[in-house]
């Protein structure tokens, strides 16, 4: 009983690990000479060789209990390094973690992990209760999400007859998060805050102003209570001239026609991104919404949960909405987009232009990044020519309606937009 509840468990554990023994080409050698040594003891019947045959298949079984013995503790783990944010185009680190939770020292370790792709690793032996690292560049094309794993650490046996072959299932998600440049030269300043470094969110003035009606995003701690009860309905304080004004960042992700350029949609989310991170450093309350087929949106804040669920959105994004601009600024309460709306837009038209006005009236400030779409797609000559001059039009009735734009294009791209450079043009309304 004692030697068959011994094989039970350690069938088990295999099991639960997921291991797998896998003879070497040394190994192969063993098994295969053990049995020829049998076969020919047989025919001529010499008791020194079925020793030795016996002896080589013995080696393999011996191989076996030591390997296993040796290599039992060994577990593994991944996560992405400490203070990073993986950024497409970006190097960034993921660091594997090699444990050994018995007390005997494990053989030499190899790992395969898949970072997205199959890596291959070597290690020193682990100490027994003892834990090696390995931090691991990386970097990823695209945003979106990506999934490590799963794994595999081999281990070999003493005699170098067996090799063990751990799987470790699980998966590790990775956001990757689509890029942000620096926008010196946007036309958005905060008040109070300590521009240039993201986390820096200057606060609402102490000075009591007046009261209005409670919209979404305010904070409870500013309703006044006693008007509520008088009234039945809500109503929020205002205070000081110098409170940061909130803004709603509004990304155009309505399918333009069968192919979308791939360069159109990343600049017009890297876009959103830039202008999150530059109101965020600017201390600027803001809210993101987007205008594809799941019509994604954050809340109101200034702080760094906000800003990182913001960019979750924006890395998953897609193009893929059945509204145009237009359309779907007027779906949204006014109420619901603060006291300013930034737009990146990929396509404009005349129902643009009513949206902005409409908007203007209301008392919001608005600015339009406008994507030049023709720069991102085929054609030339007259063609693109003509295409120039529509875009100029529409922008400057944009700007007739009050708006203050931006422009980017394909070959000054995004980076072009903070810089002031080629590319990037502005009316002289104020926001």
């Amino acid at each position: 009983m004692g030697l068959r509840g011994g094989l039970e468990r350690a069938v088990r554990a295999f099991r639960e690990r997921k291991t797998a023994v896998r003879p070497t080409g040394r190994g192969w050698q063993a098994l295969f000479f053990g049995v020829l040594s049998i076969v020919v003891a047989y025919l001529i019947g010499t008791t020194q060789i079925y020793q030795l045959g016996y002896a080589l298949l013995a080696l393999p079984v011996a191989a076996f209990a030591l390997g296993f013995w040796l290599s039992r503790g060994l577990s593994h783990a991944r996560r992405i390094a400490s203070g990073e944010n993986p950024t497409a185009g970006r190097e960034t680190h993921v660091e594997l973690f090699v444990s050994n939770a018995s007390p005997s020292t494990s053989p030499r370790v190899e790992v395969v992990d898949r970072l997205p792709k199959p890596r291959y690793f070597e290690l020193p032996p682990v100490e027994g209760r003892g834990t090696r690292k390995i931090r691991v560049p990386m970097s990823f094309a695209k945003r979106g999400l990506y999934e490590l794993g799963p794994a595999e650490v081999m281990t070999t046996d003493p005699f170098g007859l067996l090799r063990f072959v751990r799987r470790f299932p699980g998966t590790t998600e990775v956001v990757v998060y689509p890029e942000a440049y620096d926008l010196p030269g946007f036309p958005l300043r905060g008040s109070g805050a300590d521009a240039g470094t993201r986390g820096s969110f200057s606060q609402r003035g102490d000075e009591f102003s007046g009261l209005r009606e409670y919209r979404r995003g305010d904070e409870r701690r500013h309703i006044h209570w006693k008007s509520v009860a008088r009234t039945g309905e809500l109503v929020v304080k205002e205070f000081a001239a110098d409170a940061p004004r909130r803004y709603s960042v509004v990304v155009d992700l309505q399918r333009a026609g069968l192919r979308v350029p791939e360069a159109e949609v990343e600049d017009a989310i890297s876009a959103g991104a830039s202008v999150l991170s530059h109101l965020a450093a600017e201390g600027l309350p803001s809210r993101l919404l987007l205008s594809g087929r799941g019509r994604g949106a954050t809340d109101f804040g200034s702080g760094e949960g906000t800003y990182w669920a913001a960019m979750r959105l924006l890395a998953t994004a897609a193009a893929d909405g059945d509204e145009s601009p237009g359309e779907f600024l007027d779906g949204v309460p006014r109420g619901e987009l603060g006291e300013g709306v930034i737009l990146i837009l990929r396509s404009l038209g005349d129902g643009l232009v009513r949206s902005v006005s409409k908007l203007r009236a209301s008392g919001l400030s608005v600015v339009v990044v406008a994507l030049a779409a023709h720069t991102y797609r085929g054609g030339g000559g007259g063609a693109r020519g003509g295409r120039e001059a529509a875009f100029a039009a529409d922008l400057r009735r944009l700007e007739i309606a009050g708006a203050t734009t931006r422009i980017v294009r394909r070959d000054g791209g995004v980076r072009a937009l903070g810089s002031g450079g080629r590319g990037v043009t502005t009316n002289r309304g104020a926001v």
